[in-house]
């Protein structure tokens, strides 16, 4: 009898077998995913002295130079590609009884009073990474229609990346002038634009 009910369920299982593998099977061809990446970058920016004309004093007027140290520190900058950073300034305000025919800064901005300097911390690449350009690694004025500070990442046949945990600060310098840098409010405002470099 034990032969017999185990010679059935060979019997069952053989033929569910068949079952399966013959007949109309549908099958899977494939999920496609594709797309294109865009072009994406992500910065914290830390802005610690915003305040920097309250360091002035007759120190800063006898070198005829304000250093504003970390004006703008990139603590971590994250890029897909080739890309640039462009730095652009506004004209002055400048106080109201500012002489601008004796004096350098102008209120449209047309003045070089005003100058950056990076220090790179981490250029988050071993080669191509984040990196002062244009004389900016020693310091150099910026202009109203923008000026290209920093660039990094690469583009081209297999060799093409961005950057992932870069860093820089970035520092600000003021020309002061005795007789012409007079008491009263002065402002100017920064704005670092990041794009994309194809070539």
């Amino acid at each position: 009898m034990k032969k017999i009910i185990t010679l059935v369920v060979v019997m069952l299982v053989v033929g569910l077998t068949n079952v399966v593998m013959a007949g109309d099977v549908e099958t899977h061809d494939g999920t496609n995913i594709g797309g294109t990446v865009p072009f994406c970058a992500s910065w914290d920016l830390v802005e610690p002295n915003s305040n920097a004309f309250s360091d002035v004093d007759i120190s800063v007027y006898d070198s005829d130079f304000l250093e504003v140290t970390e004006l703008i520190k990139i603590a971590d900058f994250d890029c897909n590609t080739k890309f640039k950073i462009t730095a652009t300034k506004t004209g002055w305000t400048l106080p109201a009884h500012y002489n601008q025919n004796d004096g350098n800064k102008r209120t449209n901005g047309s003045d070089t009073d005003f100058g950056l300097k990076i220090d790179i911390v981490n250029p988050g690449y071993e080669s191509d990474g984040l990196t002062a350009i244009n004389g900016y690694g020693n310091g150099y004025y910026i202009t109203t229609s923008g000026s290209d500070i920093l660039k990094g990442g690469k583009v081209g046949e297999g060799v093409g990346h961005g950057v992932e945990n870069a860093a820089c600060n970035i520092h600000g310098g003021i020309l002061m002038d005795w007789a012409t840098d007079i008491v009263g409010n002065y402002s100017l405002t920064v704005t670092l634009t990041i794009s994309e470099l194809n070539e």
